[in-house]
């Protein structure tokens, strides 16, 4: 692994495996669990807050927000879980902590993206414009963040944060991972041609991965039902029953948690599985065919 991600280092940096998005995230399930059939507006009455502080409590991700101490008791009290004060106390008080994306001054809900994606188990990507971030070359990284980011941003954090996101490859216990990739995102030359040639090259190494599928949306498959879409990305954390679906945003991204939203981006990301390329070789042939294409300055 370590020729394919030569950012993964062995070293244990401070806050490296903490994961405030992920404390958070579980915090908000479980007391939306536990609130149960309850009527919303009694417990807000009962909890002495407003209804807005207590959807806010209850909502995973960066739209969420974390109780007090007080208002955590009371509504534990509310609902007979009294046990359960000490184990949710520890989850809030690990989810206002820091997280090992803060020193890049990254967007809130772009980190809050790469909290859970640090953790997933299964990760599927779909993207029509670009090629994904967990799988891009430096190089072809720097071209996109100079094009795409405000003037006034740090480029070379910006590139720093995307590689050190491809660290969750090289984990012993790495996540399942599908990616899609449109025929006209490898085509698109971002930076030198030979950037795009070096980028073609480790994704057909990474399709040959344990764990790893690739997939290419030709040209030929003609409409099909992610038009709309420029990408999305389904993360799963299986031991902790968390999925979410992420599209990102020109400043900021959304997450979707409902389950007719996950039924939804499930079903358009298999009908997107179909209409590809099998995976293996003859989504190796076309992207072995793209490669010689950018190299001859053609794309």
């Amino acid at each position: 692994m370590s020729k394919l991600y030569p950012h993964a280092k062995n070293r244990q940096d401070s806050g490296m495996d903490r994961n405030p998005t992920l404390a958070q995230w579980q915090l908000a399930q479980e007391l939306r669990r536990l609130r149960g059939d309850r009527k919303f507006s009694e417990v807000v009455k009962a909890a002495r807050t407003t209804g807005g502080s207590l959807a806010r409590w209850e909502t995973p991700g960066d739209r969420g927000a974390v109780p007090g101490p007080a208002a955590l008791e009371r509504l534990l009290q509310i609902y007979g879980a009294e046990d359960q004060l000490e184990r949710l106390l520890s989850l809030r008080k690990e989810a206002r902590q820091p997280d090992r994306w803060q020193p890049y001054g990254l967007e809130r809900s772009y980190r809050t993206y790469a909290n859970i994606e640090s953790q997933a188990t299964s990760i599927e990507y779909y993207q029509s414009q670009i090629v994904p971030g967990i799988a891009q070359t430096e190089a072809y990284a720097r071209a996109v963040i100079e094009a795409t980011l405000h003037p006034s941003s740090d480029v070379d954090r910006e590139v720093q944060a995307r590689m050190e996101r491809q660290r969750v490859l090289s984990k012993p216990e790495r996540p399942d991972l599908w990616l899609i990739i449109a025929e006209g995102a490898l085509r698109q030359q971002v930076g030198t041609s030979q950037v795009m040639a070096d980028q073609i090259d480790r994704l057909i190494e990474l399709s040959q991965e344990p764990g790893i599928t690739l997939q290419v949306l030709p040209f030929t498959a003609g409409a099909h039902v992610a038009m709309r879409l420029a990408g999305f990305v389904i993360m799963s954390i299986a031991q902790h029953g968390i999925t979410t679906v992420y599209i990102e945003g020109q400043n900021s991204g959304m997450f979707f948690t409902d389950s007719e939203d996950l039924a939804e981006y499930g079903m358009i990301f298999n009908r997107l599985r179909a209409a590809c390329l099998d995976e293996g070789r003859p989504t190796r042939t076309l992207l072995e065919r793209i490669a010689r294409d950018h190299r001859r300055g053609e794309g």
